[in-house]
């Protein structure tokens, strides 16, 4: 018999029936330990346990507030009295809410933008404070009335109810009686060093664990799905032999879209599509000659003016891509002034984008991306492939490619994933081999290999359980409890 077993036991004899927080403060044990003791004695039969089913009721953030400060409609009838309130002079939230309570509850009317309690309304003080003071007992623990004085409440979700399953009492039974009255041979529920080194464990009896018993539920810490997806990645890259990069998120249209030979009338500039800055509007670009020979390739190859008015635009970027450009140019300059590089360069980086889109299930405005780079030589789109592929295999998920146009790859691709359990893929991401216009380099001397990828979309391939990425940033403590913990 386990000394825990041994310690109820003793404890409960002679006793009759013992209340589980009495039983806990005679033997000193903690509440697991003494369940799963319980449990133990209960399954051989020495103990009866008696349980008991009841309802307990908890406040939420919101009833807490209106708890301590009073129910809004309480707080405007009050206001009100004899006197009218014009609609326009509420000006807190809480006072709107009191107003559409009191409508509700046909205290008030609202004549020509007026509000005023109505003769229902009289004894109106007197219900909301009883009503009030319900609030103040649950938040004090004093509350022992039922569920249906409640049902206001928790409909308006002021009052959540939860059923509790606990342990009454606790009594010895004649088996229990007898086994105490034997001989125990105490027995062993750890292994440790000094067991091991010495052999005792052989004249040991050793206690079997049963991993079903029920214990306190426990809250754990737990890293955020799209934290850890982050980690993943840049462990991934890291491995590979990749360097983190980084770069501003407030960006001039000229790294933006410029650098990257987006043409200055493309549909991705409007406003539909990126949010612009108005304070400071615009920003120069202090890299005159590179921005000339950026402004020489649009013309050439889309045959339309170019604006450094446009280029200077502020815009918040619309992907990490420019990050890329900014190194691409750095890198590539300094080889051209003498600079000596170990080929090929891995770069990488992972930040916050902005994109003025609808939101739906694998959209949002604020979200995440990671850029890949290589500049080296002799590189091919086998390469590109080939690097992807090795990066989405170590997260489980395989990706598929077809051919695709984005202004500054030629040739491009997009790459796409099955989406768990649905005929229908998800694009990830898109990539390809930079221009000459952009790198400033012939291939047969460097080339550059590049790719962008939304980082949230990979839960919606990896995590079946979530269905849509603003469930993401909906700040629910209880909806991250239940996620995985790897």
């Amino acid at each position: 018999m386990h000394k825990y077993e041994l310690l109820i036991l003793k404890s409960v004899r002679g006793a009759g029936k013992q209340e589980l927080s009495r039983l806990m403060e005679s033997v000193g044990l903690g509440k697991d330990e003494t369940l799963w003791a319980l449990e133990n004695l209960k399954k051989q039969g020495f103990v009866e346990i008696e349980y008991v089913d009841s309802k307990y009721f908890a406040l939420s953030d919101e009833g807490r507030r209106y708890a301590e400060n009073g129910l809004p409609e309480e707080r405007l009838a009050k206001k009100l009295g004899e006197h009218k309130i014009m609609v326009s002079e509420l000006k807190s939230d809480d006072e709107r809410i009191g107003m559409q309570w009191l409508k509700a509850r046909g205290l008030i009317e609202i004549k020509n933008g007026a509000i005023k309690l109505v003769d229902a309304g009289d004894d109106a003080g007197s219900k909301l404070i009883k009503e009030g003071a319900l609030l103040k007992e649950i938040l004090s623990g004093n509350y022992t009335g039922n569920e249906d004085s409640l049902s206001d409440f928790i409909k308006r979700k002021l009052v959540a109810v939860r059923n509790i399953h606990y342990i009454k009492s606790v009594a010895i039974t004649e088996a229990g009686e007898n086994a105490l009255g034997g001989k125990h041979a105490e027995m062993t529920d750890a292994i440790d060093r000094n067991i091991i080194s010495s052999e005792s464990w052989k004249n040991k009896e050793f206690k079997t664990y049963d991993v079903n018993v029920p214990i306190e539920k426990s809250v754990p810490a737990m890293r955020h799905p799209l934290k850890r997806i982050i980690e993943h990645i840049k462990d991934a890259y890291t491995s590979m032999g990749f360097q983190e990069i980084s770069g501003p998120a407030v960006e001039s249209s000229f790294w933006n879209f410029d650098s990257l030979f987006v043409p200055q009338d493309h549909p991705a500039r409007d406003m539909q599509d990126t949010f612009y800055i108005s304070n400071p509007e615009k920003i120069a670009v202090k890299e005159i000659e590179y921005m000339n020979r950026i402004k020489k390739a649009h013309r050439n190859a889309w045959h339309t003016a170019w604006k450094e008015d446009i280029a200077s635009q502020m815009v918040l970027r619309a992907h990490t891509t420019s990050v890329s450009a900014r190194y691409v140019y750095d890198i590539m300059n300094a080889i051209s002034k003498g600079a000596y590089y170990d080929f090929p360069i891995r770069l990488f980086s992972v930040g916050r984008v902005f994109r003025n889109e609808a939101i739906d299930y694998k959209h949002l405005a604020d979200l995440y991306q990671m850029d890949g780079l290589i500049i080296g030589k002799n590189l091919t789109m086998s390469n590109l492939f080939d690097t992807l592929k090795r990066i989405y295999d170590s997260m489980g998920i395989k990706i598929n490619f077809k051919p695709s146009y984005f202004p500054f790859v030629e040739p491009g691709a997009e790459f796409y994933a099955q989406l768990p359990g649905s005929d229908s893929a998800i694009e990830l991401g898109g990539a390809g081999m930079l221009r000459e216009e952009i790198t400033g380099m012939k291939r047969n001397r460097l080339s550059a290999l590049a790719w962008g990828a939304g980082i949230e979309r990979i839960l919606l391939v990896k995590d079946t359980s979530i269905k849509s990425l603003p469930e993401l940033y909906n700040n629910n403590m209880g909806w991250l409890r239940k996620r995985r913990l790897i």
